[in-house]
């Protein structure tokens, strides 16, 4: 799918169009570059096709060349070339850091772990006269009876998935504010939670427990504490 979606379905519902040369693919391409980040194209994608939502991702294999391809919106949103070129170094955090490969790796054990404890979940005979089903034993059913046995475990799991993923994103955040992209990121966090519709403050639990990304206030008050930290290091 990481080969096939970019060139054969995405393409059914967007256009992408090859990102023209000026200020924005120069500083792009120079901090793929400094970063020696596997750039191979730039694309930017009519997002505004169907809605305001702004973002920006690469594309590839782990060990391949990368595609980055930047929503129309969040150019348009954008107050400067900086602003968007934030976004994408923590884009380009999170493959420094291989993030994305982990993610990758740990959700397909998930997946494999489920399909085997369901291959031996499914051959229980006892479970299946317990709801009535005596002499057939059907997997759709058997299945169903799985996802429910599955749900307070699999809660657990998705918790600790959710907070995972919030921890890439603190350092993912840091690794563009070291950069020196703090402020800016700042003011592009705000744009994207703005005009995507976002709710800018959320519960603390709820969020830790729901979302699998840190809400506004608190990444903004962690790349705060990430550049307080650069500031008192180059005063030493």
């Amino acid at each position: 799918m990481i080969i096939i979606y970019p060139k054969f379905i995405q393409p059914l519902f967007n256009k992408l169009t090859p990102l023209e040369d000026g200020e924005l693919k120069t500083d792009v391409e120079a901090l793929a570059a400094q970063e020696k980040f596997p750039l191979d194209k730039l694309f930017v994608i009519d997002g505004s096709k169907r809605s305001s939502h702004s973002n920006a991702y690469f594309l590839g294999l782990p060990w391949g060349s990368k595609q980055i391809v930047i929503y129309d919106t969040l150019i348009a949103q954008s107050k400067n070339v900086k602003e968007v070129v934030a976004v994408l170094g923590h884009e380009i955090g999170h493959w420094y850091l291989s993030h994305t490969t982990k993610l990758l790796v740990i959700n397909q054990a998930h997946i494999f772990s489920i399909f085997t404890l369901f291959s031996a979940f499914v051959k229980n005979k006892s479970l299946y006269n317990s709801f009535g089903f005596y002499n057939e034993y059907p997997i759709l059913i058997g299945f169903m009876l799985f996802g429910d046995v599955l749900k307070p475990t699999d809660a657990v799991v998705g918790f600790l998935m959710n907070l995972l993923s919030r921890t890439y994103e603190y350092q993912a955040d840091a690794y563009a504010t070291k950069l020196g992209y703090g402020k800016e990121l700042k003011v592009s966090l705000i744009t994207l939670h703005k005009e995507n519709l976002s709710a800018l403050n959320v519960d603390w639990l709820y969020s830790a427990y729901s979302y699998n990304h840190p809400h506004l206030t608190e990444r903004i008050n962690y790349i705060d504490e990430v550049e307080q930290e650069l500031k008192l290091k180059k005063k030493e």
